[in-house]
């Protein structure tokens, strides 16, 4: 299944979406079709995106705040920029508070995770994702997928700001420093403004920036096509 959804992304997104019924947000989303990637990235909507957990492994961590933006016509979008809390039904550890600035208390207040996961679908459809480091927001989607709906890979496009800066390093035969390729390591690099918050829709609308700067180091931005980023 795996080398079904990565080469034919929409025939497997066509095939799961006949099997679909429990959640209408995650029809919907299914029943778009994924962008094309000889599409030019001007005419591209994005959802970058950023998920808070409480640890790195999927299989047993829980996510514990999703914040997201929208980049359109090569712009980023502020009044669309949404940060959901997610009660993760656990206690966190005094770990998790430190990195995160999250108390149990507020977390408490958080949605469900399914319904987390119905507004993030309905903001997805239609639209490429951006993550900084993306195997995070990926592995957790997927998780959450398996659990909510019993899919065990959800088609999508995602882009990554770290592996685009990668490929760049790589072409320029510089030496990578993995402390370098860190968000705002790369944002200090780009000379983008530092934000005192911090927070998944901040990292967000961060990742969305150094997105936006990456593209204007390219040169002629108007017509670079999707599949030069993936």
């Amino acid at each position: 299944m795996g080398f079904v959804s990565h080469f034919f992304p929409n025939y497997y997104r066509k095939k799961i979406l006949k099997t679909v019924r429990q959640s209408e947000a995650l029809t919907h989303y299914l029943s778009q079709p994924l962008i094309d990637k000889k599409n030019l990235v001007k005419d591209v909507e994005f959802l970058v995106l950023d998920f808070e957990t409480t640890g790195l492994d999927a299989n047993k961590e829980k996510i514990i705040s999703v914040g997201y933006t929208v980049i359109k016509n090569l712009h980023v979008i502020p009044s669309l920029s949404t940060h959901i809390l997610v009660n993760p039904k656990q206690v966190l550890t005094e770990e998790n508070v430190g990195i995160h600035q999250l108390t149990d208390d507020e977390l408490k207040l958080g949605i469900p995770l399914t319904e987390a996961m119905d507004k993030l679908l309905l903001a997805m459809a239609g639209r490429v994702l951006i993550a900084h480091f993306d195997k995070i927001e990926k592995s957790f989607i997927y998780q959450a997928c398996w659990s909510l709906y019993q899919i065990n890979a959800l088609p999508m496009t995602m882009l990554d700001t770290l592996k685009i800066e990668q490929k760049k390093l790589q072409k320029l035969q510089q030496h990578l420093k993995p402390e370098s390729l860190r968000l705002f390591s790369l944002r200090d690099k780009y000379n983008l403004p530092r934000y005192k918050a911090h927070n998944a829709m901040q990292d967000a609308i961060s990742t969305a920036e150094l997105f936006l700067a990456q593209l204007d180091y390219m040169g002629e931005k108007q017509l670079i096509k999707l599949n030069k980023l993936i």
